[in-house]
């Protein structure tokens, strides 16, 4: 059995926000001029440990948090107009 460290460990979150920019092909720079940006955006569920909520900006999530080297991986940045709602989970 793995034991857990002993740290304090973040929260994890589900946020419901509006996505504009859900591509994630490559494309060529000349397809990118391109891109309509007024298209309606996206309805999104995100979850992920909370990494930054006090910024002024954004809501940060990460999906994988590293105990040894207190690094993550697979930053969300969602701007907090952009957020429809969100909620903490108490699982710790």
């Amino acid at each position: 059995m793995v034991e857990l460290p002993s740290v304090n460990r973040s929260a994890i979150a589900e946020v419901i926000w509006k996505d504009n920019f859900v591509e994630t092909s490559d494309d060529a720079m000349k397809e990118a001029v391109q891109i309509n940006c007024w298209k309606l955006p996206v309805l999104r569920s995100t979850a992920g440990y909370v990494i930054s909520k006090d910024n002024d900006g954004c809501l940060v999530l990460a999906t994988d948090l590293y105990s040894e080297d207190q690094a993550m991986n697979e930053q969300v940045i969602i701007p907090w107009e952009a957020i429809v709602d969100w909620w903490e989970f108490e699982v710790h």
